[in-house]
């Protein structure tokens, strides 16, 4: 049953991937749903906005993994690999954006790359965790997600040490190039100064979908000074958890711990 409701979710989500953001206000699942072990807290932005958070606690001291989600949907589809994570033992902390799921309204741009405001959001999930925690915690971000987690690591003052990305974009610019080419026209925010993501002190995994035609091998940019892991998968964009569920969790888990 759980094997037919994440093929049903990939189908889902790749019937709206790589169209720019489109949020879903209703959750086809939720923590309840499933039976999780969880906490449902709201968290507030530096700019007053209200977020969502689901906690999904391990149970021993596992590493906080905090999950910065694609541009569509809401934080429900991505609910089974909370679940998957938090069974392999790290404290898992899922977000909605703002204008996403249940968290406050904000007018959102369908045909914008990204909003800059999100990574406010990232930066108000992240400080809550610290703070509740006592521990820095790892960024997982998946396509949009991961231009959110690079945004947000030029800035933050939080030691990440670790960071997972799944369908990465290097450059938002040449990612709307590739959109441009197949007929997708998608903007990028006013004001905001195109830049390539370096990386720097943290270590950083790679998810790759051998499919995937938008993020690939080549966007991959040189190791800094931290450790650099690369795993690819047979599937399409930001697909690997959904076709390869055991495999994608320990990949992620062994490279947290």
């Amino acid at each position: 049953m759980m094997k037919r409701t994440l093929i049903i979710s990939i189908l889902i989500l790749n019937a709206i991937a790589l169209a720019a953001i489109k949020p879903n206000r209703v959750y086809s699942y939720t923590p309840d749903k499933l039976d999780l072990t969880y906490e449902e807290v709201k968290v507030k932005t530096d700019d007053g906005y209200a977020l969502i958070v689901w906690h999904l606690p391990s149970e021993g001291d596992g590493a906080p993994v905090i999950i910065s989600q694609s541009d569509a949907g809401n934080m429900g589809d991505w609910l089974y690999l909370g679940l998957y994570l938090q069974a392999y033992g790290l404290d898992v902390w899922m977000y909605d954006y703002r204008g996403f799921g249940q968290s406050d309204d904000f007018a959102i741009m369908q045909n914008q790359l990204f909003h800059t405001e999100f990574v406010q959001d990232l930066k108000a999930v992240a400080e809550h965790v610290c703070q509740k925690t006592g521990k820095s915690p790892a960024l997982l971000g998946i396509s949009m997600g991961t231009i959110i987690v690079n945004e947000y690591l030029r800035n933050t003052d939080i030691p990440v040490s670790k960071v997972v990305f799944d369908g990465y974009v290097s450059d938002p610019k040449a990612w709307n190039d590739k959109l441009a080419a197949n007929g997708k026209t998608v903007t990028l925010p006013d004001g905001y100064k195109n830049r390539k993501y370096r990386q720097k002190n943290h270590d950083a995994l790679f998810i790759v979908s051998e499919k995937d035609s938008y993020s690939t091998l080549s966007d991959i940019p040189k190791a800094g000074k931290g450790k650099q892991v690369i795993k690819t998968f047979d599937c399409e964009h930001i697909s690997g958890f959904f076709r390869y569920q055991e495999e994608y969790t320990t990949v992620i888990v062994d490279f947290l711990k």
